[in-house]
């Protein structure tokens, strides 16, 4: 990848946090780097294409967040760790909210994306559940049950004074081995 490419990618994840997910358009990161919009194409075949290239990144900085948790894990509680594993996916996705979108609610051609890269981000929770990549249940459905609390979060879909700190206390209770 050329710096110009690794610099127009880091524009454009700039556009999307800071304008919106919606906001965004290869028109409005071309006016922004100061080309016009068709000098893009000679960096990335398509919207698609780039998109997919900050999914990819998205789930490596996921990962590397969520495999520190697993790395430095000073407990020998499973509480402990399941609950600092969902602290930890709780922050990068409200940190991130609007590339984490981009990362889960569009649909996802893994053929574009950077080989390991969405695999990355569920080895955390693997290595916790000691699953798998074939067989990853119980993994699969904490991610399910992390990415729907935060999904919520974001979307601002929980009522005023509602208790998130509660429901993710469920979670941790209910992932814990």
């Amino acid at each position: 990848m050329s710096a110009r490419q690794v610099e127009l990618i880091e524009l454009a994840e700039s556009l999307i946090e800071n304008f919106g997910l919606e906001a965004f358009s290869l028109g409005n990161l071309a006016k922004k780097a100061n080309i016009r919009t068709p000098s893009l194409y000679k960096h990335f075949s398509s919207l698609m294409e780039l998109e997919h290239i900050i999914i990819s990144r998205g789930f490596l900085r996921f990962a590397k967040d969520l495999n520190h948790v697993i790395e430095t894990a000073a407990s020998d509680s499973d509480e402990d760790n399941i609950a600092a594993l969902a602290a930890a996916y709780r922050a990068h996705a409200l940190a991130h909210p609007q590339i984490y979108r981009l990362m889960t609610e569009r649909p996802l051609d893994r053929a574009l994306l950077i080989p390991g890269s969405e695999l990355a981000a569920m080895d955390a929770l693997l290595q916790y559940f000691d699953e798998t990549p074939e067989q990853h249940d119980r993994a699969r459905a904490a991610w399910a049950a992390a990415h729907g609390l935060v999904s919520l979060e974001i979307s601002g879909r929980f009522p005023p004074g509602a208790n998130i700190a509660g429901a993710w206390g469920v979670f941790i209770e209910a992932f814990s081995r």
